[in-house]
């Protein structure tokens, strides 16, 4: 669906940023020695994943020769990624080392697929397609620093057919709780939400909020109500940590959103907490159920951002959001020092 006046007309400023694309455990359900390859897709373009001698690798899905996706190839006991078709065989930077048609000839310089950096952090297969500015970081997860988070789940990516800007919208914005989460996050007698200072710190979206003790009693034993921290980098992840009201234990909600489309998103959660006798089903299936409360609302909503959509004062995290998105998107219409300065500038509103 096109989008009337985009927020954002030029997203490629989105491909300088690190994004997930599967679990290391997708990776490892494979096959039995756990090496791929398997098949995504990240801003439209098609890539492969697959453990070559040892290290986790992420290329084009495509074979240089008829294009057919190495991803419906197999890994070789040498380490080289096969083609299905033709059998050509690649390494781990995506050149191609073997052309069993032709085994004496001199392999053609630019018989390759283009290899993106890769990394594995917090159980999560990461990708940057644009390394060339070298300026932003794999998002901040609190669990993973913190000794108090005894447990800590990666959950099973789900997919939404929606841009991940409405899905990082839908997840911070304060308003849509009464109406979509009444009596499993919020009181819907609690309408009108609360405006909070907003800071940019290291390229993070940083505010808190605190919602009304009193609605806890009207809400089922799983709803993390309690103190709201979040930290928000840019562009699509949240790390909301929680002071949870009924005990005053730290409870973790993390999220990202990978952009598979301009409108269609693969959204990775982990969540983190200090009961050792809580079953990782429980707080998932609370998760299950909020988020299906969310997907049939947030897939109404046309893929991108528009200008010509109406705020409101209440909208100020989206808002705040959305112009940083489009400084960004501009910013990088000028090369790295402007990005980088749009993206690392510090802005605080909350002393």
């Amino acid at each position: 669906m096109n989008i009337e006046h985009p927020l954002v007309p030029d997203q490629s400023y989105l491909r300088h940023f690190w994004h997930p694309i599967a679990t290391a455990q997708e990776l490892e359900r494979t096959n039995n020695a756990g090496v791929g390859p398997i098949g995504r897709t990240l801003l439209d373009e098609p890539i492969v994943i697959a453990k070559l001698d040892g290290k986790i690798s992420a290329m084009r899905d495509r074979c240089v020769h008829r294009f057919a996706k190495l991803s419906a190839g197999k890994v070789l006991e040498n380490g080289h990624l096969q083609c299905p078709y033709h059998g050509w065989e690649y390494g781990m930077d995506g050149k191609c080392v073997h052309i069993p048609a032709c085994p004496t000839d001199v392999i053609p310089r630019k018989a390759r697929s283009p290899h993106y950096e890769t990394e594995v952090r917090y159980g999560l297969i990461w990708v940057r397609l644009d390394s060339a500015w070298d300026c932003t970081d794999i998002p901040h997860c609190s669990a993973w620093e913190n000794s108090e988070y005894r447990r800590q789940i990666v959950a099973e990516p789900y997919d939404w057919n929606s841009s991940a800007e409405r899905r990082w919208e839908n997840f911070t914005d304060f308003s849509h709780f009464a109406y979509v989460h009444p009596g499993t996050l919020y009181d819907p007698a609690y309408s009108e939400p609360a405006i909070v200072p907003i800071d940019r710190v290291g390229g993070e979206m940083q505010f808190y909020l605190e919602p009304g003790k009193d609605m806890l009693d009207s809400l089922p034993p799983d709803s993390p109500l309690g103190s709201w921290t979040y930290r928000a980098a840019m562009p699509f992840t949240i790390n909301l940590s929680i002071r949870l009201y009924r005990n005053n234990k730290p409870f973790l909600l993390w999220t990202t959103s990978s952009p598979v489309s301009h409108d269609r998103c693969r959204n990775f959660m982990i969540i983190a907490h200090t009961d050792d006798d809580l079953p990782d089903e429980q707080p998932l299936a609370f998760q299950k159920l909020v988020l299906d409360e969310d997907k049939p609302v947030i897939e109404t909503q046309p893929g991108g951002l528009s200008l010509s959509e109406i705020s409101l004062p209440t909208d100020k995290v989206s808002n705040q959001y959305r112009k940083w998105l489009r400084e960004l998107g501009m910013a990088a219409q000028h090369g790295k020092d402007a990005f980088q300065r749009a993206l690392k500038a510090d802005l605080i509103e909350s002393h």
